[in-house]
């Protein structure tokens, strides 16, 4: 269950995929002692919801970014944030494309990544009439690869990012190889950690070298 009334477009509602992603995090999480030290990131962030139900598990965590590319989920976000009201928490809102995170200025910028990304690639089933809804389940603003790429280069050495993936085997396209894939001569490392509702954990560790 989760732990606020969160305000959300009618059009679609986040699943309990991402409540079960901010309790499993912090789970993995809760004996580190220096959490109010760290930067975390929530992307992919619709209204906020990981970030937000995380920093309920982990009150020691203070500094939460937020990036989204649909700037519909603004006014949902400011909501929910007014919902939580704690002023302790430095949580800041940013509408943009996560393209933005392979440049340089973004590098080694976050200890911590959280992320229930879109599922399914373009080519991988009927698209909706509404825009909102497709760009919320498919790589349409971006490309998977360029996903995978943003959170390498903003994790800071010994940075982790916990995200959500389905395999779409029934779609010929191993999600998980192909990430293995894309880490190869990287220094970041993939595995899978467990399953929230059917769909896998994917732990990505940045290395310190």
């Amino acid at each position: 269950m989760f732990t606020y009334q969160y305000a959300q477009p009618d059009g679609y509602h986040f699943s309990l995929d991402s409540i079960g992603l901010a309790e499993f995090v912090a789970e993995e999480l809760k004996l580190i002692p220096d959490l109010n030290q760290w930067r975390v990131l929530d992307l992919c962030a619709g209204c906020g919801v990981i970030g937000i139900e995380l920093s309920w598990y982990l009150p020691e965590l203070r500094h939460i970014d937020f990036i989204e590319v649909q700037d519909i989920y603004l006014t949902y976000f400011q909501q929910n944030v007014a919902t939580v009201n704690r002023a302790e928490l430095n949580l800041q809102w940013h509408t943009l494309n996560y393209d933005v995170l392979l440049e340089k200025n973004w590098q080694n910028q976050f200890n911590l990544i959280i992320s229930n990304p879109p599922y399914f690639q373009p080519q991988h089933g009927m698209l909706s009439p509404s825009e909102f809804k497709n760009r919320c389940r498919f790589y349409l603003d971006s490309t998977f690869e360029r996903f995978i790429g943003a959170m390498v280069n903003t994790l800071a050495p010994g940075g982790r990012a916990y995200f959500l993936l389905r395999s779409l085997d029934q779609h010929g396209f191993n999600a998980f190889l192909a990430i293995q894939h894309l880490l190869q001569n990287k220094n970041a490392t993939a595995i899978k950690l467990s399953k929230i509702r059917g769909t896998d954990v994917i732990l990505l560790v940045k290395s310190f070298s």
